[in-house]
């Protein structure tokens, strides 16, 4: 495998070919020459010629200009659009805290984050699963690759991230959806946090990032391996910041895990002295009479 300054090299030439080809303003994948210049980009992340061909000839393969336009940033996710923390919302989420308590339970005690923070990440990213992305996630990096912007070069060592991981799990590249940016899962992970951060959580053998699980699991490694601390909020804001770099989202997930986290523990020390108040007065009452 090539060093990392040669690999970018060779995604900088993919850019500056294929910005040619994009001048054309209707296209579904790539021209020869840019497949060409794609080809040895993938030979100097380590792939086979032979491991390649079948991705570049492959129909599903397509670009996506659109993405380009979409905000990833400064999203106000508090907004009441998006009903982040309506009724129905924290309900949902209380839910899930409901159905997997064992779950989460086991893996706050291995990594020490709290159930209500992963399901919190869980709403933001997905909604709670209902929302995986709708595009192939080799697409949106190969979009991202040599379409220029800001994120090319980035893009391009995730591409071949995702083929590393898809190549050691024997999976399909085409086979995975997930967002615009190229993350997938149930609390959407690009290809290099997978590949660092990636747990199993049930103990399959395999790290399925559209398992609840190994996601949860996952998310919690990832957390953990940034500084977070349970009782530091600035610690675990910027471990939440290091997985999104929205001071907005980092919010809206400290918000949602407040909203869900369990009531019961509170009511009952509540309730406990309430009862030994009302028992008091009712003492003093007695001694009156």
């Amino acid at each position: 495998m090539m060093e990392e300054s040669s690999l970018k090299q060779s995604f900088c030439c993919i850019i500056i070919s294929v910005a040619i080809f994009l001048a054309s303003p209707v296209y579904a994948a790539l021209n020869g020459t840019d497949t060409e210049t794609l080809r040895q980009a993938f030979q100097a992340g380590g792939f086979l010629i032979e491991e390649i061909e079948p991705l570049l000839r492959d129909q599903r393969l397509a670009l996506h200009p659109e993405i380009l336009n979409q905000k990833t940033t400064g999203i106000n996710y508090l907004h009441p659009r998006f009903g982040f923390l309506s009724r129905s919302s924290i309900k949902r989420g209380q839910q899930v805290l409901k159905e997997r308590r064992t779950t989460l339970k086991n893996i706050e005690a291995s990594y020490g984050v709290p159930g209500e923070i992963l399901v919190a990440i869980f709403r933001v990213e997905t909604n709670l699963g209902r929302d995986l992305g709708q595009y192939r996630v080799f697409n949106s990096l190969l979009t991202l690759t040599v379409m220029v912007n800001r994120r090319s070069l980035w893009a391009g060592q995730e591409l071949i991230d995702l083929l590393t991981l898809c190549k050691n799990n024997l999976t399909n590249p085409f086979s995975i959806r997930g967002s615009a940016a190229g993350a997938f899962g149930l609390c959407q992970f690009v290809p290099s946090s997978y590949l660092t951060y990636g747990t199993d959580g049930n103990g399959d053998g395999m790290v399925d990032l559209f398992d609840f699980s190994d996601a949860m699991a996952s998310t919690a490694n990832f957390l953990k391996s940034h500084g977070w601390h349970n009782r530091n909020v600035e610690k675990q804001s910027r471990a939440i910041l290091a997985y999104n770099h929205c001071k907005n989202y980092a919010k809206a997930v400290l918000s949602y895990s407040k909203q869900v986290k369990p009531r019961h523990t509170l009511k009952a020390n509540t309730t406990r002295k309430h009862s030994k108040h009302s028992n008091g007065i009712r003492r003093k009452n007695l001694t009156r009479t």
